[in-house]
């Protein structure tokens, strides 16, 4: 009988670590070009086909956020004791359904706002589990380098919802109900691959314990690591002051101001510049390999970001428009990998999922809000004017976050 070398056994452990990255990876970039696509055709339906005045696009946007709000802890709870492979097995399946729906509801002439109201409210709900499971199967798939594996997965979701903006972009040639169709095949692929994964067990087996309790204990767990408590805190503010900007007012923008003719393009052009940035940020990232202050960088970031917001009150040429949205997107990926990072490693793995989702939910919580909130003020106050209410509010909060956290201070050691 031949026996493998410790060489062998090494370099085979390698390869089917490797492969399991690359069916966890294949399965995140299916969910996020799906992603991308909605982030063109939603808001294009709700303001270029229904005409919706501004705070009912706050509303619609709003809802494809609000169920995170109510089932993102539920989710993590989840996740932290079932089987993760098969919870992304089962989300896919359901995500193929509602783009299906809607391209049907489309094509008979039933489109309506509250059918818009439906699909959104279904496809939030699916992510609100997706993303604990697969954001906590990250660290069991990779094992090692977890600040390189985290990059890696934000670079592929954020160049796969690039992919699926591209794709958006010719919805003048393609027509919607083509894209929506598309959108289901892409989940269906997701569906495969992440069927293809061996098991990913639960980290925690206190299956018995009520699961109101189980979400109390994340809580807690996310509370009582003061970093984590602060990047949650600082992702709230993220999520109310910059996710409900771009979601509200870049929309109402291209079609108010620029009066776009051929908006699905000219949005997606936008989309491709903020993602674009954040891929370019996470290149950035990778090559530079371990950064010690995550959190300096979190917030010389997030600075960069008030500063443009700050800036769209002036009417600017389209252009010029879109190296700003480049420049934003660079801090938000920055943002977005600084943050996991540091949550990934501070977190334990009994609780992790639940921390992650406690993380998640922060961004997610304040998304939905801030959609409200910039829908209401740019009916109040019109665009020009409302973006400089939330590029305000934030250099107070990067001020508070400063002085009484340890986000500046926090030091990583190589992970």
């Amino acid at each position: 009988m031949n026996h493998a070398t410790p060489v062998q056994e090494a370099g085979e452990i390698a390869t089917a670590r490797q492969k399991r990255l690359n069916l966890y990876l294949g399965g995140q970039a299916s969910w996020f070009i799906s992603l991308g696509i909605q982030f063109v055709i939603f808001p294009f339906l709700v303001t270029e086909v229904l005409h919706e005045p501004p705070a009912r696009v706050g509303i619609a946007q709003m809802s494809l956020m609000i169920p995170s709000l109510l089932f993102m802890l539920l989710g993590g709870t989840l996740a932290d004791h079932s089987d993760a492979r098969r919870i992304l097995i089962r989300v896919h399946l359901l995500a193929t359904l509602p783009p299906l729906v809607l391209a049907l509801v489309f094509l008979t002439d039933n489109l309506t706002y509250g059918a818009l109201i439906v699909y959104a409210l279904a496809m939030g709900t699916l992510g609100a589990f997706a993303i604990p499971a697969r954001d906590s199967a990250l660290t069991r798939v990779a094992e090692t380098g977890i600040q390189q594996a985290v990059t890696m997965a934000m670079g592929v979701q954020m160049g796969s919802q690039l992919v699926g903006m591209l794709v958006a972009a010719f919805a003048y040639v393609t027509g919607t109900p083509a894209l929506l169709f598309f959108q289901a095949f892409v989940m269906s692929a997701g569906l495969w691959l992440s069927a293809r994964l061996t098991p990913l067990p639960p980290t925690n087996t206190a299956s018995d314990v009520n699961r109101f309790v189980q979400i109390a204990d994340g809580i807690k767990s996310a509370a009582a690591i003061p970093i984590v408590a602060t990047v949650i805190a600082l992702n709230f503010a993220v999520g109310l002051f910059y996710v409900g900007s771009f979601l509200v007012v870049l929309p109402l923008m291209l079609r108010d101001i620029y009066q776009s003719t051929e908006f699905t393009r000219d949005f997606a052009i936008i989309n491709i510049c903020f993602w674009g940035g954040t891929i370019l940020a996470n290149v950035a990232l990778l090559r530079v390999g371990h950064v010690p202050y995550r959190g300096r960088v979190m917030m010389a970031s997030l600075t960069s970001g008030l500063v443009i917001l700050a800036l769209f009150h002036f009417h600017l040429p389209f252009w010029l428009l879109c190296l700003l949205i480049l420049w934003w997107g660079m801090g938000a990926g920055t943002t977005m990998t600084m943050g996991r990072t540091i949550v990934q490693v501070a977190a334990s793995g009994n609780h992790l999922a639940r921390v992650l989702s406690a993380y998640q939910l922060g961004f997610s919580g304040g998304a939905p809000l801030g959609a409200l909130m910039m829908g209401l003020l740019v009916g109040w106050l019109g665009v020009f004017d409302a973006v400089l209410v939330p590029a305000t509010l934030m250099v107070g909060i990067l001020a508070l976050l400063y002085f009484l956290t340890p986000i500046w201070s926090y030091r990583a050691e190589a992970d």
